[in-house]
């Protein structure tokens, strides 16, 4: 198991995660219907963030939940299902069989 990270190393990921959508603390704060000083507050580590408020950001911002406890380094782990669908992917020996599929992936989620 890792270390406990401080509520100030998680709101300094926060504030990174922020950035990285190109949105500023007013913006995120309107978006998840805080103060911008709570946001400050958070991304100093003055206030921990609680499971709901950690959710609510990772679902604002579009990462997982464990984004705020990885290090850019690590690859966020996949899924069972992600796993199976990248391995079945790999697999395919077939270059325009696998365009097909990256198409059809691309199409779906454009109409979601």
């Amino acid at each position: 198991m890792g270390t406990i990270l401080t509520s100030k190393q998680i709101g300094w990921k926060l504030r990174k995660l922020r950035q990285q959508a190109g949105w500023t603390q007013e913006y995120l704060a309107e978006k998840i219907g805080v103060s911008t000083q709570q946001i400050q507050n958070y991304e100093s580590g003055t206030n921990k963030l609680n499971t709901d408020r950690l959710q609510q950001l990772a679902q604002t911002l579009d990462v997982p939940v464990q984004a705020f406890f990885t290090d850019e380094a690590e690859p966020y782990p996949l899924a069972v299902s992600e796993k199976l669908l990248l391995d079945s992917y790999r697999a395919i020996p077939n270059r325009d069989i696998q365009e097909s599929i990256l198409k059809i992936t691309a199409n779906a989620t454009k109409n979601s």
